[in-house]
This record gives C-alpha cells, sequence and structure tokens, in this order.
C-alpha cells in the first residue's frame, strides 16, 4: 500500500486538528478498512460456528426455496 505525506490543518496554537488526504488514497483505506472487517467477522463466524454449511448448500437450498 502506497502512503502519502500527510497534510494537516493545525490550530492557531499550533496543534494538529485534521488529516487531508487526496480522494484516491482515502478510497483505498477504506476498501482496506471494509476487508480487513470482513476478515474479522468471517473468523468471529467460524470460531462461534457450530456447523459450516459449504456454499454450493447454500446456493442449492435458496435456489429450492425460490430465494435465489
Amino acid at each position: 500500500m502506497e502512503t502519502a505525506a500527510p497534510k494537516y490543518v493545525v490550530r492557531s496554537n499550533g496543534r494538529k486538528e485534521a488529516v487531508l488526504l487526496n480522494v484516491a488514497h482515502y478510497r483505498r483505506l477504506l476498501q482496506r478498512i471494509e476487508d480487513l472487517e470482513d476478515a474479522l467477522a468471517l473468523d468471529r463466524a467460524e470460531r462461534t460456528s457450530k456447523k459450516l454449511v459449504p456454499y454450493d448448500q447454500v446456493r442449492k437450498r435458496l435456489k429450492q426455496a425460490g430465494k435465489l
């Protein structure tokens, strides 16, 4: 992941108040966060699930129920 030099909004007392990012970098950061959240959710599901059902079986059941 490429890094961009941060640009800051600074208060009159010199304290950093905000960070400015270009839109492309911001979108990449959001995508990365979403990917990490998905990975965490999958990990949590695998740890807490009593029984995992293969995707093919789920898809077959949904088709039989008329939901696909």
